[in-house]
């Protein structure tokens, strides 16, 4: 985000739980956190992302403080 090691805390915390509440609808497949986050920080393409995940859609998503938020989420393929 800014390089604010409180943000980057804050963010994180933020993907922890929609990870947690994505996975909670059985008839969704959720990648765990840990294998999402080794693309943290990184510029990759999302169909390369869903690709090496063996994911059909990926939820990407960022925000600017104060200014709004933006989100892409779509299939991979």
């Amino acid at each position: 985000m800014s390089g604010d090691p409180e943000q980057e805390y804050f963010a994180d915390g933020m993907v922890e739980e929609i990870t947690t509440a994505l996975s909670r609808f059985r008839w969704l497949f959720v990648i765990a956190r840990n294998s999402s986050f080794t693309f943290k920080g990184k510029a990759v393409d999302i169909k390369e992302v869903g690709r090496r995940l063996g994911v059909r859609y990926v939820l990407q998503g960022g925000g600017a403080q104060g200014v709004g938020e933006s989100s892409h989420h779509g299939p991979v393929d």
